[in-house]
């Protein structure tokens, strides 16, 4: 077997460099934070393979630029942050970028004590975090961002008069970020993919030249935190195949109320997303845009209070909880809305503007509230759309529904409950990932109650696990869903491991901050479990990790008052 050497490295131990780097197969590297650009090419990393390690060390930095590194398909590249946090404020035009980058990771797990191991807490003159120039196949989990002047995440690679990154040339895959916060954006929080799938028009020698940007080929946006974006929360473009957005936390979007930049999440031009068990609240914007391709479905979605806060008093200026229209449908592709709560939308709970698709479906959706009255719950707009509206509950109150909290979980005698339409297309989960339906007959909203476990205990088979990376998961495994969730008082994290194993819990607010930690030593192979008392612990989202000496495992729940 070969040896791992670990290799420090300083921009003022040049020589010490040369000479440590010069072995075969390093499998880590500790870079200091004085070095600001790390360059796969250079000869520090040579010996680097796929599959290996670059541990940033913690610190301040201004910036940091990574380029030109290359793992391979279960190998990528990873870079940690290493004994701290690393963090950056800057007048710099980014925080962290990555340039020509494939099969990497970035992972801010590095460090127990902060659920972000990467914090950019201020970018004065542009993003927080890019990924560009042709970088593929990449995952980005666990980075704190905040105070930027533009987004912060973009996610693409802009055509440009060489035209190497256009449609015909290249094709961005496998971009996975979750596990992050994003707050206080100038422009969107997530811009990800290109939002001129209909092609942009650039002047290259002096001649106006009409250019396709390359496509997003397997997108996964989940259990984000974003809050306070100057334009849309979450925005996905030109994503044709293969993309999932789900278990976000978006609140407050579209603050600056920028004409045609106002969503909580947007399904932009080109994009086929499923777009699912997102919490959506306080915005100015539409709870979710689809201006997509069709053949996608936005399920089991909480949507709270969508555009009430743009031109409260000017009722011309509409806003909707969940739009759609035909900026880029294909003829004969279908929309399917289901099982979402929208509550208080400024206009319209739903506003369907398709004319080419055909066999949409809006069911099982409960509507409270909409601004226009109770001609405003469901609006077609277009003469020729082919839309069913089956099983909506709809009023102008929520005191009817048996709502018992702000997640709307439901009461036994709720008139939401068994009352669901009989097409879910697919859909066998709901908004905490238990099982649907309960019996035979699915619920209305995004909860389905279940008599047994009213705060729900089974989890639906087709729930993306949290960690999609580890590739060990028979060895430790963790429900991803902590009983009960919501929780009020005591709860219950279930885990297995087919080895002894030191298992240690730390729980964080929504800022990455932990406050509370646990652990069990020496566990023999088997069922075990963390019993937390809760009752003092902050109401609303806590993020929670779970580690062994070779395993971390993070999630989420969400604590309510008794």
């Amino acid at each position: 077997m070969n040896s791992i050497r670990v290799i420090t490295i300083s921009v003022f131990s040049l020589l010490a460099i040369l000479f440590a780097a010069g072995g075969a197969n390093a499998g880590s590297v500790i870079v200091e934070p004085t070095l600001l650009c790390i360059d796969g090419t250079a000869y520090a990393f040579k010996n680097l393979n796929p599959g290996d390690t670059i541990k940033l060390k913690a610190g301040a930095r201004p910036y940091l630029l990574i380029r030109n590194f290359t793992g391979s398909l279960g190998k990528p590249m990873v870079f940690i942050n290493y004994n701290g946090p690393v963090t950056i404020n800057t007048d710099w035009y980014y925080g962290i970028v990555f340039r020509n980058c494939k099969y990497i990771k970035m992972t801010g797990t590095g460090y127990t004590n902060n659920y972000y191991g990467f914090m950019i807490t201020r970018v004065q003159g542009g993003a927080g975090l890019s990924i560009g120039d042709l970088s593929s196949y990449t995952e980005i989990d666990h980075v704190y961002i905040d105070n930027v002047a533009t987004a912060g995440i973009y996610a693409k690679t802009d055509p440009d008069c060489s035209l190497t990154s256009t449609r015909d040339k290249f094709t961005q895959y496998n971009t996975i970020i979750h596990n992050c916060f994003v707050g206080h954006t100038g422009d969107e929080g997530f811009y990800i993919g290109s939002s001129f799938y209909s092609g942009k028009t650039l002047a290259c020698n002096g001649k106006d030249t009409v250019v396709l940007p390359h496509l997003m080929d397997g997108v996964k946006i989940y259990d984000n935190i974003v809050m306070h974006t100057g334009w849309d929360g979450i925005q996905v473009g030109s994503a044709s195949k293969n993309c999932q957005i789900f278990n976000n936390v978006v609140m407050y979007d579209s603050e600056d109320g920028t004409l045609y930049q106002m969503s909580g999440i947007l399904i932009g031009g080109g994009s086929q997303c499923d777009c699912y068990n997102n919490y959506i609240a306080k915005g100015k914007g539409d709870g979710i845009e689809s201006l997509g391709l069709g053949d996608y479905r936005i399920f089991n979605n909480i949507i709270v209070d969508a555009g009430r806060n743009y031109y409260p008093n000017d009722p011309t200026k509409m806003k909707y909880g969940i739009y759609v229209n035909d900026n880029s449908a294909r003829a004969g592709s279908s929309f399917s809305i289901l099982f979402n709560d929208i509550i208080n939308p400024k206009s319209n709970g739903v506003r369907f503007s398709s004319d080419v698709s055909r066999n949409n479906l809006i069911a099982s959706n409960a509507i409270i509230n909409p601004g226009q009255g109770s001609t405003g719950y469901i609006v077609v707009t277009c003469l020729g759309s082919n839309v069913a509206v089956r099983n909506n509950y709809q009023s102008m109150s929520s005191g009817g529904a048996g709502f018992i909290d702000t997640l709307y979980r439901l009461t036994p005698n709720s008139p939401l409950i068994n009352n669901g339409y009989t097409d879910s297309r697919r859909v066998n989960f709901d908004f905490f990932n238990h099982q649907r339906p309960v019996g035979t007959r699915y619920d209305i909203g995004s909860y389905e109650y279940d008599p047994l476990h009213p705060n729900g205990s089974v989890r639906g088979e087709e729930v993306e696990p949290l960690d999609l990376t580890d590739s060990a998961r028979s060895h430790f495994s963790v429900d991803p869903v902590p009983f009960p969730n919501p929780v009020s008082k005591n709860l219950t994290i279930t885990f297995t491991t087919n080895e002894i194993s030191n298992v240690e819990l730390i729980i964080y607010d929504m800022r990455g901050s932990g406050f509370y930690h646990e652990d069990q030593n020496n566990l023999a192979i088997g069922v075990h479990n963390f019993k937390v008392d809760t009752e003092s612990f902050p109401v609303g989202v806590c993020l929670f990790s779970i580690r062994t000496e070779k395993h971390t495992y993070t999630g989420k729940f969400y604590k309510v008052k008794e």
